[in-house]
């Protein structure tokens, strides 16, 4: 090899080991970058219309190229003010309405400002926090079956109130398609089982801080606010219903179920408190919540035996009947990458159904549903049957391959 050739082959690896350097730097910077962020990052429950404006763009951001929303709204010039449109009637109906609650998922940073005092300038930083995502849960309905608003008609109305037509009369069509399909053949299905249910309804962040890690940060938290806010209404109905008893006037009617008098000590302020953010102690499950009541039945029982037979007593199977049974959370998605990163965050798969459009037959996407249990009840497993049980009933989609029709319905054990 002549001098030539070797100046040009050590500069050919010299400049390969420069590259690999700015690669290997760029690698080491964006994972320490995802690390601050993912440090600094936090979701709390809001109220603030303000907040929901944030979100409702970073939603219209995240879901302008979604399976679902794509289908509703083909037209990409369309989509976004129809996306805002939808957003804000679901928005009404749920949260605003008071059915439904709404997480803000907010990063904090340091803004600087310039102090000018005597003539002298002072640079200072003020930490303020950035909505850069959030989640619209809705709770259970009111007699324990499913979740709130069970029906497709408040939705319809605020859709034409908010003018979801005059964007697109074809997006509004397939938007009632599609939720009439999804209302029969899963929130249904599901309510049939007469489990309590929590449901996922919009779940997203700024494509800003996509892929950073952020959402599997705050999702377990997301998890322990809806569920501390579940117990948090058992202790509030708990209470009303003695206070209603009371005003009655009648000794019977005051007399208090060991149960209610363990739930509301075990929601008292400090018992609570235990289960908050800012201790990572698990929730309690279905299991211990049964000991613990069996345990506070054998203490009454003995104190009163002290006392007077005729204050033995313990709780009939009537009054451990009224019991609130605890909800699990069920996420629907539609897309195999949103469907991931709810398993990688607890959720089992129980169904990944085809959705077709009733007018031409064409497979659009799948709809996964998936399944938390973060009381540890056991119950997902009842779910996952009232969905096998509901395939005979969903038509198969007219496709070009068979191999289609044998992915029609895929329940995952």
């Amino acid at each position: 090899m002549d001098e030539a050739s070797l100046d040009k082959y050590f500069s050919i690896v010299v400049e390969a080991i420069n590259i690999g350097y700015i690669l290997l730097s760029a690698s080491v910077c964006g994972k320490m970058n995802n690390e601050h962020i993912r440090r600094n990052v936090s979701i709390e429950l809001t109220t603030s219309v303000d907040d929901w404006y944030i979100i409702r763009e970073c939603y219209v951001r995240s879901f302008h190229r979604y399976p679902l929303y794509k289908y509703m709204v083909p037209d990409d010039t369309k989509r976004d003010d129809f996306l805002r449109a939808y957003l804000d009637a679901n928005y009404e109906v749920t949260v605003g309405s008071g059915q439904g609650i709404l997480l803000a998922i907010k990063i904090a940073e340091e803004v600087g400002n310039n102090d000018n005092n005597n003539n002298h300038r002072k640079q200072t930083t003020t930490t303020c926090k950035k909505v850069i995502g959030g989640v619209v849960f809705l709770p259970p309905s009111s007699d324990g079956c499913g979740w709130a608003i069970g029906s497709d008609e408040p939705y319809w109305q605020a859709y034409e109130k908010y003018g979801l037509a005059k964007i697109s009369k074809e997006g509004l069509e397939r938007v009632k398609k599609y939720e009439a399909w999804e209302n029969t053949n899963v929130a249904q299905s599901l309510s049939r089982t007469r489990i309590p249910l929590w449901n996922g309804l919009f779940c997203a962040i700024s494509p800003d801080y996509s892929s950073k890690g952020v959402g599997s940060t705050v999702y377990k938290e997301a998890i322990r606010i809806m569920a501390q806010f579940w117990l948090r209404q058992q202790k509030a109905k708990i209470l009303n219903k003695k206070e209603g008893r009371t005003m009655k006037k009648s000794e019977e009617d005051q007399k208090e179920t060991s149960w209610s008098k363990f739930l509301v000590k075990f929601l008292s302020s400090k018992s609570l408190h235990r289960y908050t953010l800012l201790n990572h102690r698990a929730l309690p499950t279905g299991a211990m919540v049964q000991k613990l009541t069996e345990k506070q039945n054998e203490t009454t029982v003995n104190s009163t035996a002290q006392e007077s037979p005729i204050k033995r007593r313990t709780p009939s199977t009537p009054e451990l009947a009224r019991v609130p049974p605890a909800p699990l959370v069920v996420a629907v998605s539609h897309s195999d990458r949103s469907a991931n990163f709810h398993e990688l965050n607890g959720f089992h798969s129980v169904a990944r159904i085809p959705f077709h459009d009733p007018a031409n037959g064409i497979h659009q996407f799948y709809c996964h549903v998936l399944v938390l249990d973060p009381f540890k009840t056991g119950k997902t497993d009842q779910l996952n049957s009232a969905l096998l049980m509901n395939k005979s009933k969903i038509a198969d989609p007219p496709t070009a391959t068979a191999d289609m029709n044998k992915k029609h319905f895929n329940v995952v054990s």
